[in-house]
This record gives structure tokens, sequence and C-alpha cells, in this order.
């Protein structure tokens, strides 16, 4: 889905963008492709993470995104982070739709259009009682650990993380259907629980397949699995995502889980 530059042709890409001033070599940055947290390459809702890809990337200090109205729209913030072929900002909430420029001194470099879309409205709480509630999903003691474990945090993280020992219970938090349940090398064992309104939880880094297959309809507290560590994961804990209608991979944004856990959480 992103434009990436791989090999030899990353080496040319280099070449072509890097020239000699006075003996110095000047390394001029080229944007190439975008990739929007919701996984797609040219549209993407105001307070998303947005990854450029490019080279000479590194040097990046401003990120403007240009709208189509002159100066009178641009919307200028810095980069969360910026490597040679990588720089990830979060999307202004009045930026409009247009080119995305990165401006590395008195260097800049133009990406193709991006379409701006409304930021995502998070779903509503579940209750926490009644034959609609919705259950904490780690039965168990468990942390939330530090800033790098929260939504948006580094690499464009997309859910809330949750420590506990490996092999603690996990239950579904939200009734829905399970619409996909399978292994990744960064997420490990997941399994994805879309509601009836649309939403989507997924939950990640599972000790082993989940017990559900898909298809199947589950209530809230049904077990799913166990918390465990594969995938990309230094600890055991759940990796948990809520994504908006029409859910995950589906067209919907995901949006930070935290404030439905704690409810969840407290209730239990």
């Amino acid at each position: 889905m992103l434009l990436t530059l791989l090999g030899t042709a990353s080496a040319r890409a280099d070449s072509a963008h890097s020239a000699r001033s006075g003996g110095a070599s000047v390394k001029y940055p080229a944007v190439t492709g975008l990739k929007c947290t919701t996984g797609e390459k040219t549209r993407c809702p105001r307070g998303s993470l947005l990854r450029l890809s490019g080279v000479h990337l590194d040097s990046t200090r401003t990120v403007v995104f240009l709208g189509k109205r002159g100066k009178r729209d641009d919307r200028r913030v810095r980069p969360r982070t910026a490597s040679p072929h990588r720089v990830l900002v979060r999307v202004p909430s009045r930026a409009r739709s247009g080119r995305v420029r990165v401006i590395a001194s008195a260097i800049s470099a133009t990406s193709p259009r991006l379409r701006i879309l409304p930021k995502p409205t998070p779903p509503p709480l579940v209750p926490t009682s009644g034959p609609l509630a919705g259950v904490f999903p780690i039965r168990g003691e468990h942390d939330y650990g530090t800033a790098i474990n929260r939504f948006g945090a580094g690499r464009g993280h997309q859910g809330q993380d949750v420590l506990a020992d490996c092999a603690t219970p996990l239950v579904a938090a939200v009734a829905g259907t399970v619409t996909s349940t399978r292994y990744h090398s960064a997420a490990g064992n997941y399994v994805v629980i879309t509601s009836d309104d649309g939403t989507s939880q997924v939950y990640m880094h599972m000790l082993k397949r989940a017990t559900v297959k898909r298809g199947r309809r589950v209530a809230a507290g049904d077990p799913l699995g166990e918390v465990g560590q594969t995938g990309r994961a230094s600890a055991c804990h759940l990796h948990f995502e809520l994504w908006t209608a029409p859910g995950w991979r589906a067209g919907g944004a995901p949006v930070d889980p935290l404030r439905l856990l704690k409810a969840l959480d407290f209730a239990s």
C-alpha cells in the first residue's frame, strides 16, 4: 500500500536527490509516498498520524499541509519523528485537502495530494451494567504502563498496551462477531471482534491462536484466549485497539481506547 524505496531503487533515489555544492554533498529531500494510520495512502482524517516516505527526510524540521487556498489555509506542524526514509506527523485539526510539504532548512519537498477527512468521532462508551454491558478484557492483575504504551506513541501506535503476566485469561470486552483471527509477524496472534454498530476491537500478542473461530458470535466476557508475547513484543501484554465504524481495515479509523478500558476496569 505504501510506496517504499528498496535495494537499488533506494540507491538510485538517494543519488538522484544529492548534489555537490562547494565540495560538499547537498542532499535534497523527496517525498514519494504517504500512508495514514487507517491504512490508506491518499486520504487521512484530522488528528490521525500520517507517514511520509522518501529520501533524505531525516533533517525535516517542519511539515506544511498546503491546502488549496495559497498560504491562507497552510497548517505548519513539527514532525513527531524523522529518519532518512520516513517522517511521522499528526494531521492538524484545521488541515485541508492538498499536498504536504516537508521543509529541511532552506530545502523543501512536496508530496502527492492528500485528501483530509474529518476527525473520527470516538464511539460512545459501552454501558458497564445491564444486558449490553462491556467488561474489562484482562481477568487478572494488570498495568497501563507508561507514555510509550499509549495510543499515538512512537511508530504510530494505534492502541493501548495493558501489561499483564503471560497466560492471564483474556475475554471479549464487547459483544460482537469474530471477523478475523490470525497470526501476524508484528501483531502476533490476534483476534478482531466487530460489534453491531460497526465498531471493532482488536486484541493482539495473544499467547496462542484465539479459542474462537471467524464468524462466531461472542458476548462480552466470553473467553478469547490468553495474554501473550507473540509477534513484535518485548513483554507480555495485550495490545488493544478500538476502531470506528465501519471497523478495522474496512474504512474505520483507530481511536484512543484508554477511556473505554478504564471505565470497564473501574466497573470490574
